[in-house]
């Protein structure tokens, strides 16, 4: 039998949320979802994730107040970042505080999306 990995997917847009989960659909992943920093901080404090992808806008904040909050409490975490906006302080911040990976979400981010979560995965 193959490993299940543990996903926490957190993304405000339901649209964008809802295509993630049906391009990581399959026997691969056990996905839950958060759709804002409070949720994603409840739902990552209660459960380890294989990983956890994290869109940098969020209603109630932004993903790197996420990411440096589940950092400082579980530095082995393994996350990325995911954004709409290509910014490279954005992008150095991210990736600095150690970071897996920053996916930008463009055209074809949806098709690229389960190809980088298994490489970070089996990092």
């Amino acid at each position: 039998m193959t490993k299940k990995y543990s996903l926490l997917l957190v993304e405000d847009n339901p649209s964008h949320l809802e295509l993630m989960q049906e391009h990581l659909a399959g026997d691969i992943f056990d996905i839950d979802t958060a759709m804002t920093k409070a949720e994603a901080l409840q739902k990552a404090m209660r459960k380890d994730y294989d990983l956890i992808s994290i869109d940098y806008y969020l209603p109630d904040g932004n993903g790197l107040e996420v990411f440096t909050e589940i950092h400082d409490r579980n530095p082995k975490q393994k996350m990325i970042m995911v954004t709409a906006v290509n910014d490279p302080e954005i992008s150095f911040a991210i990736m600095k505080g150690g970071a897996l990976d920053f996916i930008f979400k463009s055209f074809k981010f949806y098709t690229e999306l389960k190809e980088r979560i298994i490489e970070n995965l089996e990092e």
